[in-house]
């Protein structure tokens, strides 16, 4: 990076960093080289001296958000101030140009050199977007091409995706901003996805997808023409077309590119450490970060990446519950009297910002096709059928033997078959990979003010309690999101002095990570308790409607489309399978069978027929089904195919106990 000398007016010093260089001046102000008091190289913004109230709130904004964001292919934010009354932030300095420059001066990207930009610009995303982070301004010159790998730069125009600002004006660089940034919708994280894919275009044709030039044509041409990517090939080019299109709801959130790219179906424990290892052109065994262990957050591009989470709604009348918790997201859950309206309840799916189903969430893991091992759950004739080889198997139930649909949960040791019971009468759920649980209470009456969940840190046994919504609302039915960093609960209102559940009045999302609870009222909620759940990547989430139709909602509780007439939703809503994605509901001409329909445009894609005496009960990966089967005085879990067919038993005992108790499935 191209370095000019200082001027008269310039520091000499800037809290303990010594002015060695201008990198760049801008609006907001000037970008210094320094040196730290250690030696080391760093890059020092400081804001403009007599800047403005806005300007200033601009900056102490900048400094907050790049603060939430890992230093994974971003220039880290090393510590931040005031000097002469102006704040300052100090990040680590990156050596290299700008691609902006590299294109300008050297030309074009080709072969492994654009694959490598564009997984690291993806793994930067990733990391931002699960800050909670919009870029908003990402383009070719702040794209730092450092020797180890692309550094995403600049949060000056950066907001929180809960932000509730809207384009009043233009803000960003026109050939890079999607279609929704022109018409003064709230920009969410699939704008920086469309971003990212005019900046790969450019990079690899030496023009943005819609070309330059005055902005109003540039605009017109975004808003209504076709993208030109030139030579680019392969599935690169196939994801670049995706992440152009005009609606939201197409792209895909940038864990779900990342995937693709890295070549995995499901996320590994340390992806965005294998993400900036590939960028730089190293080994992904080599670099691994110490800040990243075994079930920590990875970007919301949910179902394929390692998020399980289940929440418990009924969905089968008369049967056992089964909770799906799959590898990244949803769970389903069957239980005798457990849905608060006495039918199939609406599941969830979720999206980024307006709702793009990334082809994930359950497309990875794999069950083997027979079982190998039995596990009995103590006290009961119940058996496990399991093979050391499945992606999921039973990390926890409830026992509703004595106290229907409230009896005391079991959790299951994270690495053997003992179970220990959870004191109290809990809804309890395991988080993806296992290193948490979270309890919600099913009796309400203990608490006054404020209706509470509790998180478990199953490695040290720390607890956690979080205040979710103000008495005498309610919240319940725990989901993790996909990548196991938050949960969805239902806010119902409470109904008469036995604390009944009335109708639905929103949804809670509660922060892992930071403990932290956000109501969100939906005002045309519906009139019944009718449950949410989240989506494939956990940017939005969905819920059963009247009429057999089932809405799609941002994290804002706006809503983003209905899909009507497509029949009941059922626990397991939302599905990546081999047909794309989609809306998984009980066939609305009563035939008892399953109905498969487009996530985005509501066409039905298959039928799944059941078997006779067999109900759903959600999915296990892509291609297989869930399901209870009756044999005579026995119940059987049993993994089906998308024909319908039984491949396998998964559990299996006397009818007696299985409509009793509810097994959750995890994944591991």
């Amino acid at each position: 990076m191209p370095v000019d000398p200082l001027r008269a007016a310039d520091p000499a010093w800037i809290g303990g960093h010594r002015i060695t260089g201008r990198l760049g001046a801008g609006g907001q102000g000037v970008v210094y080289l320094a040196e730290s008091p250690s030696g080391e190289r760093v890059a020092v913004k400081l804001l403009r001296a007599g800047s403005d109230d806005s300007a200033l709130t601009e900056f102490h904004r900048e400094i907050e958000l790049a603060l939430r964001v890992k230093a994974f292919c971003t220039a880290q934010v090393l510590e931040h101030g005031e000097f002469g009354g102006a704040p300052y932030i100090v990040s680590e300095y990156v050596d290299g140009p700008s691609l902006a420059q590299v294109i300008d001066e050297r030309g074009v990207l080709r072969g492994t050199e654009l694959r490598r930009l564009a997984i690291g610009m993806l793994t930067a995303l990733s990391a931002i977007h699960q800050a909670g982070v919009v870029h908003r301004d990402l383009k070719p010159a702040n794209v730092l091409l450092a020797r180890d790998g692309p550094r995403v730069i600049d949060f000056g125009i950066a907001r929180a995706e809960d932000s509730e600002a809207t384009a009043e004006h233009i803000v960003g660089t026109p050939p890079y901003m999607a279609p929704e940034q022109f018409s003064g919708a709230p920009t969410g994280p699939a704008s920086d996805m469309f971003a990212w894919a005019a900046t790969v275009t450019c990079a690899a044709t030496g023009s943005p997808p819609f070309g330059t030039g005055p902005v109003p044509a540039t605009i017109h041409r975004i808003l209504s023409g076709e993208p030109k990517v030139g030579e680019l090939e392969g599935e690169l080019r196939e994801l670049v077309l995706q992440c152009l299109a005009k609606d939201p709801a197409v792209r895909p959130t940038a864990t779900a590119a990342l995937l693709r790219l890295l070549g995995h179906a499901v996320a590994p424990p340390r992806l965005l450490a294998e993400g900036r290892a590939r960028a730089g052109g190293r080994d992904p065994g080599v670099e691994e970060d110490p800040s990243l262990r075994e079930g920590d957050t990875i970007p919301s591009s949910a179902r394929g990446m390692g998020e399980v989470m289940r929440g418990r709604r009924g969905i089968v009348t008369g049967l056992a519950a089964v909770v799906l918790a799959l590898a990244s997201g949803a769970g389903i859950h069957m239980a005798v009297g457990d849905r608060p309206d006495g039918g199939a309840s609406g599941g969830g799916t979720a999206e980024r910002g307006t709702a793009a189903p990334p082809a994930q969430r359950r497309t990875g893991g794999t069950m083997a096709a027979e079982s190998t091992t039995s596990v009995r759950i103590p006290g009961t004739e119940i058996t496990l059928r399991e093979n050391p080889a499945d992606s999921w198997r039973v990390t926890s139930y409830e026992d509703n033997r004595e106290v229907t649909s409230s009896g005391p949960p079991f959790v299951r040791a994270r690495d053997g078959d003992a179970f220990e019971k959870f004191e109290g009468r809990n809804d309890l759920v395991v988080s993806p990979g296992g290193s948490f649980f979270v309890v919600s209470p099913h009796f309400k009456t203990d608490f006054f003010d404020f209706d509470q969940i509790r998180i478990v840190d199953r490695a040290t046994g720390g607890q956690s309690v979080v205040r979710t919504v103000r008495r005498p609302a309610q919240s319940r039915y725990p989901r993790w999101s996909p990548d196991g960093s938050r949960v969805l609960l239902t806010t119902f209102e409470t109904v008469g002095p036995h604390q009944l559940i009335g109708r639905s009045t929103g949804f809670t999302i509660v922060d892992a990570a930071t403990r932290s609870a956000r109501f969100v009222a939906v005002a045309d909620d519906n009139d019944q308790p009718y449950i949410y759940a989240w989506g494939p990547d956990g940017t939005t989430v969905v819920q059963q409607a009247p009429g057999g139709a089932v809405r799609v909602r941002n994290l804002d509780g706006s809503l983003v489309r209905t899909l009507r007439s497509v029949g009941q939703a059922t626990w397991d809503d939302v599905a990546v399978t081999p047909l794309g994605t989609v809306v998984t509901t009980v066939c609305p001409d009563k035939s008892g069978n399953i109905c498969l329909w487009d996530y985005v445009t509501g066409a039905k894609k298959a039928t799944v027929p059941l078997p006779e005496g067999t109900d759903f009960a959600g999915w296990l990966g892509e291609r297989n089904l869930l399901g209870i089967r009756s044999r005579g005085k026995d119940r059987e879990v049993v993994m089906l195919d998308l024909q319908g067919r039984a491949v396998r038993v998964l559990a299996e005992g006397p009818a007696t106990a299985m409509d009793q108790i509810d097994l959750t499935y995890t994944a591991r």
